[in-house]
């Protein structure tokens, strides 16, 4: 049996499961005591310790670096994945102390909005909006300073495997409002939120396996979710791609210009199309601000599978 065939196993018992949350609970017990202006000092300690522990992943950060054109040169990936893990222990630590804030009324102290004007717009037409986001920034923050600016928030979410540590995120992610839709079966709750004229939150950069389409991400193919374009062209919703990334102690959401789903109808493969489009500028934020991207996701894994195979001449769509 392989390590990874008893790791997950392990994961999956409900006493070791039970362990991790109070575990959780226990750091969070921890990092309560400290003042939010510790968060930097606290989150990039955590990500430097975790950086020498997680080995597997700085493995795929640095794969993911070496064939990305363009990123950071090669002798420079050890330096850069440490700001990465830096980037993510913050993180996980502001995510922590985020109720605080909400206790405080402070969370707009720490988030700018820009560019929801167009959004606006749309939703006051009855015309549902989806937003593209990805790893990048402090995705979970932002979650919560969309809805307290009044904006009807649904986020596509893949539950985790701990149910004790599901059910802790979903009450943070919930408390201002934001409804959660479980990935799984979750297609006709998506389109009831457009049909009620809503914003649709949908990850766009994760690994979709076999059932993505191919689209070009850093200058090579990667399986990407076709969903947002498939609901965009079938509803006409517009599509805005989000660039949430950190500037000191605040965090920007800037949204791109509307994508019209029109605008792709008449070529041979829309879905395709209108994925690569708001790929392409996703890739552009996060080029904009590197450090602050999930590296350590293998979101090549099945493109670089499929090329390996002997009869593979080409990805398909």
């Amino acid at each position: 049996m392989s390590a990874d065939r008893r790791d997950f196993r392990l994961r999956q018992l409900p006493p070791f499961q039970f362990v991790s949350y109070l575990f959780l609970r226990s750091v969070l017990m921890v990092i309560d005591m400290f003042p939010y202006s510790m968060a930097p000092r606290i989150g990039r300690f955590l990500g430097r310790t975790l950086r020498h522990l997680d080995r597997k992943h700085v493995r795929i950060a640095a794969k993911n670096l070496e064939k990305s054109r363009g990123v950071v040169q090669p002798d420079e990936i050890p330096a850069f994945i440490d700001r990465v893990y830096e980037h993510l222990g913050l993180g996980f630590v502001e995510m922590l102390m985020t109720p605080r804030l909400m206790q405080r009324h402070e969370v707009s102290r720490y988030v700018t909005l820009d560019g929801f004007e167009p959004v606006s717009r749309f939703l006051k037409e009855g015309r549902g909006v989806i937003v593209a986001i990805g790893h990048l920034g402090n995705w979970e923050l932002i979650g919560l300073a969309v809805t307290m600016a009044g904006y009807p928030l649904n986020s596509l979410a893949r539950p985790m495997e701990n149910p004790w540590v599901d059910r802790y995120l979903n009450r943070f992610r919930t408390q201002t409002g934001q409804r959660i839709i479980p990935k799984y079966h979750a297609l006709g709750s998506m389109i009831r939120v457009l049909q009620r004229g809503e914003m649709l939150v949908i990850q766009i950069d994760q690994d979709a396996r076999h059932a993505g389409v191919y689209v070009d991400f850093f200058g090579r193919p990667a399986a990407t979710h076709r969903s947002a374009a498939t609901l965009a062209l079938k509803y006409g919703s517009p599509v805005f791609v989000a660039d949430v990334h950190r500037e000191g102690e605040r965090h920007r959401v800037i949204l791109s210009e509307a994508i019209l789903p029109e605008t792709f109808k008449g070529l041979p493969d829309p879905v395709q199309a209108l994925t690569q489009a708001y790929t392409a500028k996703f890739e552009e934020f996060v080029r904009a601000h590197p450090e602050q991207w999930f590296w350590v996701h293998d979101r090549w894994k099945t493109a670089e599978r499929q090329a390996r195979k002997p009869e593979s001449v080409g990805l398909g769509r």
